[in-house]
């Protein structure tokens, strides 16, 4: 009688610890050969972009499968392919240390993400389903606003997939962001003028 109430206990335990952790993945886009400019010219103004300490340390929880959830640093796994994305567009392109202007900078771009992240499966912990959201506010060196350009991206990966790779939906998800951020940067006519 002792030792069943000892396995169920340790069960218990079992299921609880399991059913409450997030499960770490990460947010990146898997090939930047893919993201690229359809322009022969890029618009002939340097840019500098600028990402928070706090964002880029900021620790993100979503659903995944099975009642799990995710865990995530989308800034920080995010920022090596905002920057080839806006090397794209811009003929170059600086990462700032303050959303303030400085010399030899003409625009600077402020990124904000938000993701979503869910799951039919009621077995597997990793996200079926994943979608990432840009909004990346652009102001002028004299620091007033010019444009908002948004862009977003979703991926889907089933258990055949992303059984090698449990952030495969997310990083398909980032990559169509990306590629969309490009388009979104090309198709804005205030960051030409």
């Amino acid at each position: 009688m002792l030792i069943k109430r000892l396995m169920l206990a340790a069960g218990l335990v079992f299921v609880v610890l399991m059913t409450g952790c997030a499960h770490p993945i990460s947010v990146t886009a898997s090939d930047f050969g893919q993201i690229k400019g359809s322009s022969a010219t890029k618009i002939q103004k340097p840019v500098g972009y600028y990402i928070a300490a706090d964002d880029l340390q900021r620790e993100v929880i979503t659903p995944g499968g099975g009642g799990d959830k995710v865990s995530y640093k989308p800034y920080k796994d995010l920022e090596p392919a905002i920057y080839k994305a806006l090397s794209e567009v811009f003929v170059s392109v600086a990462k700032l240390d303050s959303p303030a202007p400085r010399d030899g900078v003409q625009l600077v771009i402020v990124p904000k993400i938000a993701t979503t992240s869910s799951s039919e499966s009621m077995l597997t912990w990793p996200p079926t389903q994943f979608t990432v959201e840009l909004t990346c506010k652009v102001s002028d060196k004299a620091g007033a606003a010019v444009t908002e350009v948004k862009a977003s991206g979703t991926g889907r990966a089933d258990f055949s997939e992303f059984k090698s790779d449990f952030s495969l939906s997310a990083k398909r998800a980032a990559q169509d962001a990306m590629s969309n951020l490009v388009k979104a940067l090309e198709a804005a006519p205030k960051l030409k003028l």
